[in-house]
């Protein structure tokens, strides 16, 4: 029995549910970005340091699965660049949170409007991964948008915040705070390509 499922793997071609699995690394990366709002203005688990290992290796495996099979839903690369926008995302909240504990910030309450977009820009585009097998394209570009619009409201609420900051005196805090608006703005940005991402791949199945 055993020989005979090898020599299916060896005749049949591999199915695997690419658009499952990048709905899953996208609440993965959600999971990362709630769990950063939760740190810095609430009382999180502060694992994120976890969850973001967590997330690498699952891109990881997602990939070298991709590299094994011959059916894929739409080109491999539009899968592939999709991770890849994914794992931006978390790189930047990394990035934030070394800078973070680098200049000893603990609290950024004053930022939470922004990092309540950030959440929500999030479980927007988890939800347009999740309706793509559904080939619901229109839900899903709805989604898409609601993800931008959020980006737009984001970077007015980033301008006032860096209004706010310039007059600050002294120039420690403006910079450090100027570099944490920034990471956040990075962050917003690479979620709003991984929704550009997903427009890509509707054009090319519908």
């Amino acid at each position: 029995m055993n020989i005979l499922k090898k020599l299916k793997s060896f005749i049949l071609p591999q199915v695997i549910d690419f658009f499952d699995d990048l709905t899953g690394q996208s609440k993965n990366t959600e999971s990362i970005i709630e769990e950063l709002k939760l740190i810095y203005t609430d009382k999180g688990n502060n694992n994120i340091f976890d969850l973001i290992s967590n997330a690498k290796e699952s891109r990881k495996n997602k990939l070298k699965q991709l590299e094994k099979v011959f059916i894929t839903p739409v080109d491999r690369e539009a899968i592939s660049r999709s991770y890849t926008h994914l794992h931006w995302i978390v790189l930047s909240v990394e990035h934030l949170v070394i800078e973070l504990k680098t200049y000893t910030i603990n609290n950024l309450k004053e930022y939470e409007p922004i990092l309540n977009l950030l959440h929500k820009e999030m479980q927007d585009l988890t939800s347009a991964f999740e309706l793509l097998n559904s080939k619901k394209y229109n839900k899903i570009l709805s989604k898409v948008n609601h993800v931008i619009h959020s980006d737009n409201r984001l970077i007015t609420e980033y301008a006032k915040q860096l209004n706010r900051l310039f007059k600050k005196e002294k120039i420690e805090y403006i910079l450090q705070h100027r570099e944490i608006l920034s990471q956040l703005k990075e962050i917003s940005k690479r979620i709003h390509f991984c929704a550009n991402q997903i427009e890509d791949i509707v054009f090319k199945v519908n």
